[in-house]
């Protein structure tokens, strides 16, 4: 898909207006306007919104961010040939002859779009789930508990898409998608009388303001890893942003739910954040979770104690659902022993522990892509492991770099077998993406007694087809780094690719090879 149909898809339809906006009036609650070359009086009527040029339209404003920086001109320009008729510039200058109202804050075209929209009195639940690791597993289940508890619909969107249901899920290009996007999907969801919507809020998606104008009812604080830490300048300004979303919906007074087991985020949470915290026998966190079996989780608030059953494998999904249970508790006032009914059986989104049909051994897609997750998905699986555990991973090309050594740390560590591969190298060598990575296994070696065999196969089709061929009954083999994802980007293009689609293909001919 070229990145045109890409940002296309992302668009939802909801741009278009039943009736017209007066530029005027928009100035007057707003910003300051200048008309160029036109007298005020010579006011025009908005029939529909774009941030993009290439899909502007007679009657038609220009939204540009300030990301469209010395460009912000040319795309105004592009848009008038298109039919636009008036350009709303945030924070940039545009030379344009077109009217032009001129906005100083992402929080002020935020407040246009909720009037452009209509949706300043919605009555959905807005969630907002931020953390390095979770947000995928933790929106998808609150989306499914929150469905069963109410009849009408409830929808969410993040890494997967926006997801109206398991069975409509559309294109948004990015975890936290534009300012637009943003609005005008939950202008979708006010039409359509959704009860609540959950939203996955990225560090970028923070740092760009693109939820600015939205009013989250509820905040959540999954955990803190080393992630994009190449594009906030650090992890101390990684975690700054992070805690700075969580900080703005108490102030206006939003609930907050937050990991009581990260240091950082009890340093950074308000006052007034509900706690949920692993082991059951503390009295500093609202709500305890342990899981003794895999499956089982027991969760404890005071002095009161339930089980749910049937959860999804690993201790990482158990904190999952311990998360989306306080939150229910928290947003929805739900009693500690009702619970059980609304996440009992509750599912994990694709490629989030994904079992894959194994005649020999057990094998699992997961998209742990960071040193936190790959522990946790690790320490999971070695429960689950009657002989050896095989991981499989490699790191992405353009981004955080501190993880690669510390990756191959903790696979050497814990994993009985490795095997390095590409996962997205984008624009780097995946020969030294890989050496970095090796560089933290030959430093775990020097010093640790307990060391993996190691495969270097930078081909990720001949590393699944080595792996697999490698297992026997009794082993656990996990496919890590890039779950759900549909491609491989590679040189800057997406390259179709699935992990499941290119296991099942090397599963089903060892099945074969058995069976003759």
């Amino acid at each position: 898909m070229s990145d045109a149909s890409l940002k296309q898809s992302a668009q939802t339809r909801a741009t278009e207006f039943n009736r017209g906006f007066s530029l005027n009036e928009l100035a007057y609650q707003l910003g300051h306007i200048h008309f160029g070359d036109h007298s005020q009086e010579e006011d025009v009527s908005i029939l529909g919104i774009c941030d993009d040029s290439r899909f502007a339209r007679a009657g038609y404003a220009l939204l540009c961010l300030p990301r469209s920086k010395e460009q912000a001109s040319a795309y105004a320009s592009a848009a008038e040939a298109k039919g636009a008729v008036a350009i709303i510039a945030v924070g940039v200058e545009v030379q344009t002859n077109l009217p032009l109202l001129q906005l100083d804050s992402m929080l002020q075209a935020g407040q246009l779009l909720r009037r452009m929209f209509h949706t300043e009195g919605a009555g959905s639940h807005y969630y907002g789930v931020t953390g390095t690791d979770g947000k995928t597993s933790v929106t998808w289940m609150l989306r499914e508990a929150l469905t069963r508890l109410q009849d009408k619909p409830v929808w969410s969107c993040g890494t997967l898409g926006w997801m109206r249901d398991n069975d409509d899920i559309r294109d948004i290009g990015n975890t936290t998608p534009s300012l637009l996007t943003m609005h005008a999907m939950l202008a979708s969801a006010c039409l359509a009388d959704v009860h609540a919507v959950a939203c996955e809020i990225s560090s970028h998606g923070i740092a760009q303001e693109r939820i600015a104008g939205l009013d989250f009812n509820t905040a959540i604080w999954t955990n803190m890893g080393h992630d994009h830490l190449q594009d906030h300048g650090g992890y101390a300004p990684y975690l700054a942003t992070k805690a700075s979303f969580i900080q703005q919906t108490a102030s206006h007074g939003g609930n907050v739910v937050a990991n009581a087991d990260h240091k950082d985020i009890r340093e950074y949470a308000p006052e007034q954040t509900c706690w949920y915290g692993h082991g059951l026998f503390r009295d500093d966190v609202d709500l305890a979770w342990e899981q003794e079996l895999p499956g089982l989780l027991r969760l404890k608030s005071r002095d009161e104690e339930i089980v749910i059953e049937d959860i999804p494998l690993g201790d990482f999904h158990a904190e999952n659902v311990a998360c989306v249970a306080l939150t229910l508790m928290v947003s929805m006032a739900i009693p500690l022993t009702e619970l059980p009914l609304l996440l009992r059986n509750i599912s994990a989104p694709p490629g989030r522990m994904q079992e894959l049909d194994a005649s020999l051994g057990q094998v699992y897609i997961d998209y742990a892509h960071t040193p936190e997750a790959l522990e946790s998905c690790l320490k999971a699986t070695r429960k689950l492991a009657r002989k050896r555990l095989i991981v499989l991973f490699g790191c992405g090309g353009e981004r955080d770099r501190e993880k690669r050594p510390k990756m191959g740390e903790i696979a050497v560590n814990l994993a009985d077998m490795v095997w390095i591969t590409s996962d997205n190298p984008r624009g780097e060598v995946p020969a030294v993406i890989a050496s970095e990575i090796e560089a933290g296994m030959r430093q775990a070696g020097a010093h640790q007694a307990y060391k993996a065999e190691v495969h270097l196969q930078l081909d990720r089709e001949l590393a699944i087809a080595e792996s697999i061929a490698a297992i026997q009954d009794g082993d656990v083999l996990i496919i890590a780094g890039k779950g759900h994802e549909a491609y491989m980007d590679v040189g800057g293009q997406r390259l179709p690719w699935s992990d499941a689609s290119m296991a099942d293909k090397y599963l089903h001919q060892k099945h074969e090879a058995y069976a003759t």
